[in-house]
């Protein structure tokens, strides 16, 4: 287990220019600053996929991260 402090990986320059902090202080996988490689790609794909769509606005990490959350959230 690493003794690092948890940081956000793989940002995007375009869109992540935070001025709070970035990670999250709920330590599960999945949340910002805790994301597993396969999570960042799912931002990365989806992200691309909101892109070729045509939105340009929220798609920042942090909120990707939170909506994937939400997707995978089960039906109350």
């Amino acid at each position: 287990m690493s003794s690092a402090a948890p940081s956000m990986q793989n940002l995007d320059p375009k869109y992540d220019h935070y001025d709070y902090p970035t990670v999250s202080s709920n330590k599960q996988t999945g949340h910002p600053g805790h994301t597993t490689p396969e999570q960042d790609a799912q931002v990365h794909q989806l992200r691309m996929k909101l892109e070729a769509a045509g939105y340009t606005e929220r798609l920042d990490t942090i909120t990707l991260v939170r909506a994937l959350m939400m997707l995978k959230m089960p039906s109350l």
